[in-house]
């Protein structure tokens, strides 16, 4: 059963850029920011979060100062 590819010459290489620093540091260089983006981004949500829970807490009342309405007269 002969293949579809056996035509093709062996020597072939797929076409790639020539770049004067080899993809795996590139990739290493990527990836520190990568994550550090991925912290910050936690951090981020968390944050926005806690002043969801604690803007709750203002607006519950527990922590609102009594006001003292005057009495109207009653005719």
């Amino acid at each position: 059963m002969p293949s579809e590819n056996q035509d093709l010459p062996q020597n072939q290489t797929p076409h790639s850029p020539k770049l004067p620093i080899p993809s795996d540091i590139l990739l290493s260089f990527v990836a520190l920011p990568m994550l550090g983006g991925l912290l910050a981004a936690k951090a981020a949500a968390e944050f926005v979060g806690s002043i969801g829970i604690e803007s709750e807490e203002v607006f519950r009342g527990s922590r609102l100062p009594l006001l003292n309405f005057p009495q109207s007269e009653q005719k």
